[in-house]
């Protein structure tokens, strides 16, 4: 299999588990993709660690977090800002998730990042109109 961008969802709780296998009952297994709760007895320290670890050895690596200034999503700013080849976004969805795995054959790095986030945007939908 290729390379390609190394998925990790960070959420509070076990929503990101929750969700990455509701993305795979629509698209199949998604590889390269790891989903990291953060619970309420988990220092942030002990978050940054297990985030250290889940991306130990990648060479790309997108990040998409619940929600701004969340602590999920603060943790994934300060790596992003820190290190080139780590993007991360936050406001993630089902839609999102799907579309980041789809785009990331074929865009990586901050072009990955603004196709996700136009075809997210695009997909919003009022549905009563």
């Amino acid at each position: 299999m290729e390379r390609r961008t190394k998925l990790i969802l960070l959420t509070h709780g076990n929503w990101g588990e929750e969700l990455l296998e509701a993305a795979e009952m629509i698209v199949g297994k998604i590889h390269s993709c790891e989903a990291l709760g953060l619970m309420p007895e988990h220092a942030a320290a002990d978050y940054r660690a297990r985030l250290d670890k889940a991306m130990e050895g990648e060479e790309e690596i997108l990040l998409l977090a619940d929600i701004k200034g969340g602590t999920p999503s603060n943790i994934a700013a300060v790596y992003a800002r820190r290190e080139e080849q780590i993007q991360a976004v936050c406001g993630l969805s089902l839609e999102m998730l799907l579309a980041a795995d789809r785009l990331r054959m074929e865009y990586s790095g901050r072009e990955l990042v603004g196709k996700i986030l136009e075809e997210v945007e695009e997909k919003l939908t009022d549905l009563k109109k």
